[in-house]
């Protein structure tokens, strides 16, 4: 456990000063910046179905492609590359303890950047909501939507370290890290989008779809529903992905 405090401290220091993170903030604010901004604008011109914090958590996608990747990449890939992850290992630090650390490390920094995504939806509330409208503000599928962002991150976490733990090119970490997420992003959807009912043969599909319907998880837990499986989804998909990432680094090294 001593090991791991260090181990994770020193992740924690080093995520907080690498340039690559802060550019990926940046690009996650922007991104997420803009989302919310055309949200507010198309609900201004017209009424809509939809709130723009929801709006923006539909299209959480984006910044889990294109900025996650970048804050797992450089996790095993890059310390291969130069050398360093051979040394770490010939510590008295277990391979498990280095793996978690990285994990948590860089599950941290996912969250805090969507926490950094706050203020918009509070100040967009201050500044432009009518007292008698909440819609502008939709605390309940802000925090839902955080709170899937949370969960859900363990795994999708997991699987850019994973996929850092296979190579020792960072670039190509980043794009293994893209292809799977997006894999298991449009997975459910496009299960769900097979005519299981007429093609009897593809029954035994029904229970995959309902679990791996990401969009229906964020759906849920922005509405208050708290269902077992994507939680059990989520946590046994994480230790999986870490177990075999423990495995890859013993392997290669």
């Amino acid at each position: 456990m001593h090991h791991f405090r260090t181990l994770l401290w020193h992740e924690l220091r080093t995520a907080f000063f690498t340039w690559s993170n802060w550019a990926a903030a940046a690009l996650f604010l922007t991104l997420v910046g803009a989302i919310h901004w055309f949200a507010i604008l198309e609900c201004s011109r017209a009424p809509q179905p939809w709130t723009p914090v929801e709006a923006t958590f539909r299209l959480f996608w984006l910044p889990l492609l294109c900025v996650l990747p970048l804050l797992t990449m450089r996790s095993f890939a890059e310390e291969r590359r130069q050398g360093t992850l051979s040394a770490l290992l010939t510590t008295t630090a277990s391979t498990a303890a280095i793996v978690w650390a990285k994990f948590i490390s860089a599950w941290i920094t996912w969250v805090v950047f969507w926490l950094a995504f706050l203020p918009f939806p509070l100040l967009t509330e201050a500044r432009l909501a009518i007292p008698s409208d909440t819609r502008l503000g939709d605390s309940a599928t802000l925090w839902g939507g955080l709170c899937f962002i949370i969960v859900s991150g363990f795994l999708h976490v997991a699987i850019g370290i994973l996929c850092s733990c296979l190579t020792r090119s960072a670039t190509l970490a980043a794009l293994l890290t893209f292809i799977t997420l997006l894999g298991l992003t449009a997975a459910g959807g496009a299960i769900e989008s097979l005519p299981i009912e007429s093609w009897t043969w593809l029954g035994w599909l029904r229970e995959p779809a309902a679990h791996l319907r990401t969009f229906g998880h964020l759906e849920d837990f922005a509405s208050g529903i708290l269902d077992s499986r994507p939680l059990i989804l989520y946590i046994t998909g994480t230790f999986l992905c870490l177990g075999l990432s423990v495995i890859a680094v013993e392997g290669k090294e």
